[in-house]
């Protein structure tokens, strides 16, 4: 538990020493006031992370439009009204791994509890999380997740 809560200590620090140029130039944002993804490799947990809570407390939307592997599948944690998928989009999904053993545990177990019930379902239903990245399609995704309207540079419909 110790170790945790010192990673969630961790999360609160970087949200502070992350800039909004640093957060724009990692996650760049379209027109139409949203993220969307398209090739996103994933990266560090922690920014996405910080990122998944900036996008949840401003009310943005997340529109998914192509792959979004590993650490961005931690947007699939946004409430459902700030997200869509569109035809195309795929999710992969792996065992956090660089940091230490101990750090990357502690990065799988966070990212596991901020799954919704559905990502965690299929995850356990493909073998559960290992260092070989297993990838969810859209037409899974699509059963859970709204789809989205107009084109990949149009917004949200309603």
């Amino acid at each position: 538990m110790k170790k945790a809560a010192k990673f969630l200590a961790v999360l609160t620090i970087g949200a502070i020493g992350l800039s909004v140029a640093d957060a724009a130039q990692a996650f760049p944002f379209s027109g139409f006031r949203g993220l969307t993804i398209r090739g996103d490799r994933g990266g560090q947990v922690i920014q996405y992370a910080l990122q998944m809570k900036r996008l949840e407390r401003s009310g943005s939307k997340v529109r998914f439009a192509g792959r979004c592997d590993s650490a961005c599948t931690l947007y699939l944690a946004l409430p459902r009204s700030q997200t869509c998928v569109m035809s195309g989009a795929t999710f992969g999904f792996h065992l956090p791994y660089g940091v230490s053993r101990e750090g990357n545990r502690i990065a799988a177990n966070y990212m596991m509890r901020n799954y919704p019930g559905w990502v965690k379902s299929w995850i356990r239903a493909n073998g559960g999380l290992n260092g070989r990245i297993k990838t969810m399609s859209y037409s899974y995704a699509r059963q859970y997740l709204p789809t989205c309207a107009g084109t990949p540079d149009r917004s949200f419909g309603v």
